[in-house]
């Protein structure tokens, strides 16, 4: 270690012990449980109603496709879940890896979704307005985790 300008002290000092993580932010606090409860919300509202939330979206799905879409509301919900509960407030790192971990499956799900419409649209399977409609939902909430990302 190179000395400071006395001679005698370490540039950086050493961590106390019993100093822990600095506490996550209010603002990532709110949108980890803003991007959870607009998680659960559109899932259960999915595998309710499928085909009337698909027509929100202007997305008219069949009847005997409605079990895709519960999928996919299913896996909101999981989702929504995971993150919402990964806090531990027992913990000495407050459930920080867990938040994390629940937040990057968020992002990468959502990143899938993207991916998944700007494909659909230029292949014409999905309309411009669907794929705008999903596409940016799906764009927003990797926005929000991003943001929460960062109060870590």
């Amino acid at each position: 270690m190179a000395p400071s300008q006395n001679g005698s002290e370490p540039l950086l000092p050493p961590k106390l012990l019993n100093e822990g993580p600095e506490p996550i932010s209010a603002t990532s606090l709110g949108a980890i449980k803003a991007l959870s409860i607009l998680r659960i919300a559109l899932g259960a509202s999915v595998l309710i109603a499928p085909r009337w939330s698909s027509a929100l979206f202007r997305l008219p799905i069949p009847a005997e496709m409605a079990v895709i879409a519960r999928l996919f509301g299913g896996r909101e919900v999981v989702l929504g879940e995971l993150l919402l509960t990964a806090q531990d407030k027992n913990s000495p790192t407050g459930g920080r890896r867990e938040m994390k971990r629940a937040l990057w499956a968020n992002i990468g799900a959502d990143s899938l979704d993207v991916c998944s419409v700007i494909f659909a649209v230029a292949t014409g399977t999905m309309g411009k307005v669907p794929g705008a409609l999903f596409g940016g939902g799906a764009a927003v909430l990797i926005a929000l985790a991003a943001l929460s990302l960062k109060g870590f």
